[in-house]
């Protein structure tokens, strides 16, 4: 009977939950649409209006062409004054660190493509290392013939020790968590496999090994800490054999990336170049995989390069505050203001409730590097993060509508909500806090930035030549292209060789052309489907048999 009762009030809370975030949803696109309705409407009719919208249409270009002067000056000050670039501080004894693999339901070459990467770093060879894969789950992708543990366990690692324990660790959904300890080698280096038995998301992964990793650090003892006592003592002995009685930074990356030869290096040289970084990503590129000019790879491409070499390039070089470290590519420092107990557990890891509002469940599910970031720079303003252009890491992007549909309804809705919760954190920064407010208004009001173009080519063709006498006009659209311009040129310095800056400009124009009806697709895309938090086609998984009753899609088959 209590277990009846206990199913029936885990119906109950689900039926609450969807309800509640679907009438948010509907509340969300209806007052989207009416706001912008209305905004198209008084432009239209009242002209008065148009310095007001000027202001509204131009906020974006207007700050992104500051963000550029900024990085232009910065290159040139430290171009000239060469003496002021800081120096990279070598420590007298080579740093300790854990390189970790968050997995899912990765096929056999996406694990051994991104291990094999792993273990060829170079100029690594003196730093203790281990790597450290989390299985998220015991699931079969679409067309595999084994589950991701079994990949790993059967065919990939080198066989060692394996423990199991029955309540390893406390997951985020409260309950404890079945999991498979394993040690070994993998082609020369130490590996510590954990196969979770339920799938409970990357973040719960996430949260376990860095938390993991801050209490060893720190010997915490008499701590209250989300592991059972007999699976952290396993897991500390596991490290100390291999020399790693204190470890300084963890190296994340996922299950379907390579690393470029360098990454780890040119990463680690960045972070030793300023005391404050506790937090240091790569360069993301794109994986073409053999179609070198596949039309969903290249709009993707130039999506990343724009994205890395304006924004998150100001970041680094002017503010110190990158506020997403992607998690395919990232270098972290271990330290209280990474993976304490504040921003890990009481924050990063929180678990949405049913009775929670969108915004919480989409933070609770989505953007986790960018949220991650965004708790370190709130309540620890005086660290900072950077990019290493030079660390290069490829990954494999979507190549049908379905999938890439689903991978960017999770980053425009994480992204967003993000943007907007920062607008209200305590410790942001005022350039910070100004660039959100920029961002959640320019998503907002995406219909009437693009009713406005339209209007805008309609009065080219009729009354051009009186709007290039127009100073305000000439003046944003000098913005603008001055804007364009930088990206252009972001193919000359950014690519590594001829084709792929070939790629980068050929993509660059054909993103140009595509890039203002996509974003409205995404758009429309993610406001229906924003109540629901699966994965969809992201990455797919066949349930069956004991599979569908012990790790269904949400998790543990409680219900």
């Amino acid at each position: 009977m209590a277990i009846s009762w206990r199913r029936i009030r885990c119906l109950l809370c689900v039926m609450v939950s969807k309800s509640l975030l679907k009438f948010q949803k509907w509340c969300l696109l209806i007052g989207l649409l009416c706001i912008n309705a209305a905004l198209i409407y008084v432009s239209f009719t009242y002209h008065v209006a148009h310095y007001f919208f000027m202001v509204l249409l131009s906020s974006n270009t207007v700050l992104q062409f500051i963000m550029i002067i900024f990085i232009l000056g910065h290159f040139l000050f430290k171009t000239i004054f060469f003496c002021f670039r800081r120096k990279e501080k070598v420590p007298e004894t080579p740093e300790k660190m854990v390189m970790l693999l968050p997995c899912y339901n990765e096929t056999f070459e996406e694990l051994t493509r991104s291990l094999d990467s792993l273990v060829a770093q170079k100029n690594i060879d003196e730093h203790p290392r281990m790597i450290f894969i989390v299985v998220d789950g015991n699931v079969k992708g679409a067309g595999m013939e084994k589950t991701t543990q079994e990949y790993l366990l059967q065919d990939i690692l080198e066989p060692g020790p394996t423990r199991f324990f029955e309540n390893g660790y406390r997951a985020r959904d409260g309950l404890f968590m079945p999991t498979k300890i394993q040690t070994g080698y993998y082609k020369g280096i130490p590996y510590l496999f954990v196969g979770k038995r339920y799938n409970q998301g990357k973040r719960d992964s996430l949260c376990f090994a860095r938390s993991f990793l801050y209490h060893f650090q720190k010997r915490s003892a008499n701590v209250m800490t989300m592991f059972s006592n007999e699976l952290f003592e396993h897991l500390g002995n596991a490290f100390v054999s291999q020399g790693l009685e204190n470890v300084e930074y963890l190296v994340g990356m996922d299950a379907d990336t390579v690393f470029d030869e360098y990454c780890i290096w040119e990463m680690l040289r960045e972070i030793r170049k300023n005391p404050k970084l506790v937090g240091v990503c790569g360069h993301v590129c794109v994986d073409y995989d053999g179609k070198n000019w596949g039309l969903w790879s290249l709009y993707q491409s130039v999506e990343y390069s724009q994205t890395q070499g304006l924004r998150r390039m100001f970041q680094s070089r002017i503010t110190g505050k990158v506020n997403c470290l992607p998690g395919c590519c990232q270098l972290i420092k271990i330290d209280e203001a990474t993976f304490g107990d504040e921003v890990l557990r009481n924050r990063f890891g929180y678990c949405p409730k049913p009775n929670d509002l969108m915004t919480q469940h989409i933070m609770g599910n989505y953007s986790e590097d960018s949220i991650h970031a965004s708790i370190i720079f709130s309540l620890f303003p005086k660290r900072q993060t950077a990019q290493a252009l030079r660390a290069k890491a490829f990954t494999i992007v979507p190549q049908d509508w379905k999938v890439f549909l689903s991978q960017r309804k999770r980053w425009a809705l994480g992204s967003i909500s993000n943007e907007f919760v920062m607008i209200f954190r305590p410790g942001i920064i005022p350039i910070e806090r100004l660039q959100s407010i920029v961002a959640v208004m320019t998503w907002f009001i995406t219909p009437f930035i693009m009713a406005a173009v339209i209007a805008l080519i309609i009065i080219l063709a009729r009354r051009g030549d009186e709007l290039v006498r127009d100073p305000v006009f000439m003046s944003l659209f000098a913005l603008l292209l001055f804007r364009y311009i930088y990206t252009f040129c972001i193919g000359i310095w950014l690519p590594r060789n001829m084709l792929e800056r070939m790629q980068y400009f050929v993509g660059y124009f054909f993103h140009l052309a595509t890039s203002p009806f996509l974003n409205m697709i995404i758009l429309g895309y993610s406001l229906v489907y924003s109540d629901d938090f699966k994965w969809g086609k992201t990455r797919e998984v066949i349930k069956g048999g004991d599979d569908e009753k012990m790790d269904a899609e949400g998790g543990r088959g409680t219900l």
